[in-house]
């Protein structure tokens, strides 16, 4: 089921499986969302819960038990309740099941809520422990905006921060900075052949996507206690790759579950605990135009 909210400057399209951002264009119809090429990226915006990324082994433990999650856990391919909708808002719930139970031991409450208000895009996850245990988790947000958009190549664009930061990244033994203190990261495919560039704790608490030829930007605002991730499709293929032509901006509630190098999740150091009846909520939001 697809639900529409409009505002008077843009437009969203919310689907309940997955509780996922579909579309979200501006009131000249220009869409901002990348639009799921499965020969790509089969995805639009998924809710990454309850893990962000995965262990090495794809499993993790809990007293002593072992389970096994896929990548981003399962609230991407669940079926999410409509609460309720109006014009300008909606709001989605995924509980716990049998289903879930035997992938996550933990009995839980997730509400997704998408407001929209002039050309900015509202997002809110809330998590609450309806188990009488203490529940761990990760969860963020992964939405993926076109690049380009229109008259432009994929080179015209760079990510921008809200203020300097030094990133550095480190994959198969290799180290690469991304960025020295700059507050610019210019875009190319091949900035993504090592996979995802992220950015814990940052100094900044919004991340942009320009055209240096045309000056369009979209904007994430986020928390900066989390980390925000910055990541493309990357093909050896060179024509597969030309055609991923979007970039996410992630933001995340920690560093993915990988970074942590445990499979016992009570011991993941970036692993959020919330104790019962509890809530926890994650939250961000996208300007266009």
């Amino acid at each position: 089921m697809q639900i529409t909210i409009t505002s008077e400057n843009a437009g969203a399209v919310i689907d309940s499986f997955g509780a996922e951002l579909h579309s979200l264009k501006d009131n000249l119809g220009t869409e901002y969302l990348w639009q799921a090429d499965p020969a790509v990226w089969k995805r639009h915006a998924p809710v990454l819960f309850p893990f962000i990324c995965n262990t090495d082994s794809k499993k993790y433990t809990y007293e002593g038990q072992v389970y096994s999650l896929a990548n981003h856990g399962f609230a991407r391919d669940s079926e999410f309740e409509l609460v309720s909708s109006d014009c300008s808002s909606a709001e989605f719930l995924l509980r716990s099941s049998a289903e879930t139970l035997k992938l996550y031991p933990f009995e839980f409450e997730l509400r997704i809520g998408y407001k929209l208000s002039g050309n900015k895009l509202d997002v809110s996850y809330t998590v609450r422990n309806t188990d009488t245990k203490d529940m761990y988790f990760f969860i963020g947000g992964h939405p993926a905006f076109n690049v380009p958009m229109g008259g432009e190549s994929y080179n015209d664009y760079f990510v921008e921060y809200e203020n300097p930061e030094t990133i550095v990244r480190e994959f198969k033994g290799k180290t690469e900075v991304i960025a020295d203190n700059a507050a610019k990261v210019p875009l190319s495919h091949e900035i993504f052949a090592d996979d995802v560039f992220m950015k814990d704790a940052p100094d900044s608490s919004w991340i942009a996507l320009v055209s240096k030829k045309s000056g369009r930007k979209i904007k994430l605002n986020y928390d900066p206690k989390g980390c925000i991730a910055v990541w493309s499709s990357y093909f050896e293929d060179k024509a597969i790759t030309e055609q991923a032509k979007f970039v996410c901006l992630e933001p995340w509630s920690s560093v993915p579950v990988y970074c942590d190098k445990e499979e016992n999740i009570t011991k993941m150091p970036h692993a959020i605990r919330l104790s019962p009846e509890n809530e926890y909520v994650f939250a961000y939001s996208i300007e266009i135009g």
